[in-house]
């Protein structure tokens, strides 16, 4: 918005700048030209009458130069005036020095006419003198320069330039105090939806008095956020109820099976129903950590990952031990990451798991961690089965699992936290077999 309002003050301000000043300086400039010809043709006059008595004196009156010493010390640019005076036959009787009296100079004033003509740089003016009966008596010529008029006129247009500079200031500085005044509600309105976004359900708006179509739009993202909030916390809350409500009787069934089981000699059956059970209860835990998981907005902070991993892989090595599994932690310099510690701990427990579940005795599950440019890489990789491309593709959605005694949660559950902490989470062929899975997470500032 502010780009748009500064662009269209900017134009709108240009186009008033051209249809205003242009024409006005060229016709100030004109105006100028006008009264330095017309100031011109008026210093000539006036040293025709003074000549009058020059040219019948022949060169004996002071009328002549006592009027040329005023007119010099009255203009600006009179040191630089030069003036030739001739008599009706032609002959230079002043000013014969200048180099300023050519016949075709002095023919229009001799009969009779005044012109005023440009020569380089300079104006030349040729008057005649009147004598008795208004005949010519003579002629006058006075050469003027044009640097005077052309320096005012430069500082007319250095002035106008100045007045449009200002303008466009003045231009820049409203369009930005207009751009703030008009984004203000705007930006409150994007903080709440960025709130929103990053799962804080309860960000809202605060709807502004004006303009009122920002007021509306901030109403009814309220009213979208309040629909969201309540859709999102009726989703929890139906699987938050139905774990809890389903725990119970599997723990009094799975119990009950079990003390059957002692019971009977060929305990085969029951032995395959209590690991459906046992199934199950990891399903509703599963599905107890999804709601957990989906109502967390904790914010993200430094984690140090190589000694979390050597944590984890301390709190696991008991589990792997006893399965016949090697587990290892490969990177040793220390890496961290922008992330909820929380989110890490769980996702990193889910995954170790996962690889020792699927890793057989005597197998190998490594956890490494490494930085690329602004970016933390944790990796899990094992030597089991692997998973297929179908599998991979599925496996981050909820009930897909790649092994029959998953519960096709603990991925989906991965997935869901390092996506809220700004990560992405992808899996791959371990080389020689088994399963990677790789978090990509933002880097912590060093």
């Amino acid at each position: 918005m502010t780009s748009r309002i500064l662009a269209a003050l900017l134009v709108l301000t240009g186009g008033l700048l051209l249809g205003a000043l242009l024409p006005l300086g060229f016709a100030m400039a004109n105006q100028h030209e006008h009264d330095y010809r017309t100031g011109t043709l008026t210093i000539a006059h006036t040293l025709a009458a003074a000549s009058e008595e020059q040219i019948a004196d022949h060169e004996k009156s002071t009328m002549l130069p006592r009027t040329l010493r005023a007119l010099r010390a009255e203009n600006e640019d009179g040191a630089r005036l030069t003036v030739a005076v001739t008599d009706d036959d032609g002959h230079v009787v002043a000013g014969g020095d200048t180099g300023l009296y050519t016949p075709a100079r002095a023919a229009p004033a001799l009969a009779g006419r005044t012109r005023l003509t440009r020569d380089g740089d300079r104006l030349i003016a040729a008057v005649p003198v009147n004598g008795h009966a208004e005949a010519v008596a003579g002629a006058v010529l006075l050469s003027r320069p044009l640097d005077p008029l052309h320096e005012r006129v430069m500082w007319l247009w250095g002035r106008l330039a100045m007045v449009a500079v200002l303008a466009v200031i003045a231009a820049v500085v409203l369009a930005m105090t207009l751009a703030r005044w008009a984004g203000r509600p705007l930006r409150a309105l994007e903080v709440a939806a960025e709130s929103l976004g990053t799962g804080d359900l309860t960000a809202r708006a605060d709807p502004p008095r004006q303009p009122a179509e920002v007021r509306r739009l901030a109403e009814r993202f309220n009213v979208m956020a309040a629909r969201l909030e309540g859709l999102v916390d009726d989703h929890r809350t139906m699987i938050a109820d139905v774990s809890h409500q389903l725990r119970t009787p599997l723990a009094a069934l799975r119990l009950r099976m079990e003390l059957l089981a002692a019971e009977t000699t060929d305990a085969t059956d029951f032995d395959g129903a209590l690991d459906e059970l046992a199934r199950l209860s990891r399903m509703v835990d599963g599905l107890l950590a999804v709601a957990r998981a989906e109502n967390v907005t904790e914010t993200p902070e430094h984690v140090a990952m190589t000694r979390m991993l050597d944590e984890r892989a301390e709190a696991w090595r008991p589990v792997a031990a006893e399965r016949g599994v090697r587990l290892s932690v490969e990177t040793r310099r220390p890496v961290a990451a922008h992330a909820v510690p929380a989110h890490l701990e769980q996702v990193i427990d889910n995954l170790v798991d996962n690889a020792l579940t699927a890793t057989p005795p005597g197998g190998h599950v490594r956890l490494d961690v490494r930085r690329s440019g602004r970016r933390t890489h944790v990796t899990v990789a094992d030597d089991g089965p692997g998973m297929s491309a179908k599998a991979m593709a599925e496996a981050f959605r909820r009930f897909r699992s790649g092994s029959p005694a998953g519960t096709g949660l603990g991925l989906a559950i991965v997935h869901r936290l390092i996506t809220a902490d700004g990560g992405t989470v992808r899996l791959s062929d371990t080389p020689g077999g088994g399963l990677t899975v790789t978090l990509d997470l933002p880097a912590a500032a060093r």
